[in-house]
């Protein structure tokens, strides 16, 4: 059961409930990582803070539950990750 709060973030853009459709699958993974790169030419205006800080809590407690679908990042990043991990999980 997905542990971050996407209420705010469902209700501001609908089309989004997809995540809870994919959640623990690959396609789940690769979508909201989709959602927080330019895939549109430079056209993406990006969210708003807020959601765009709960998509990437959806991201890492997705890669956290299901790390098989997390893909090979650089030790940095790596490092930066398991920080903000470490505090979600209090």
């Amino acid at each position: 059961m997905r542990k971050t709060n996407v209420s705010k973030l469902y209700e501001a853009y609908p089309h989004l409930r997809r995540i809870d459709e994919l959640w623990g699958t690959r396609d789940c993974r690769e979508f909201i990582n989709r959602l927080m790169n330019d895939t549109r030419d430079g056209q993406r205006r990006g969210f708003p803070g807020d959601h765009a800080r709960t998509i990437l809590l959806l991201l890492m407690e997705h890669d956290h539950e299901f790390p098989q679908f997390e893909e090979s990042i650089t030790s940095d990043w790596r490092d930066t990750v398991g920080e903000l991990r470490r505090g979600i999980q209090g």
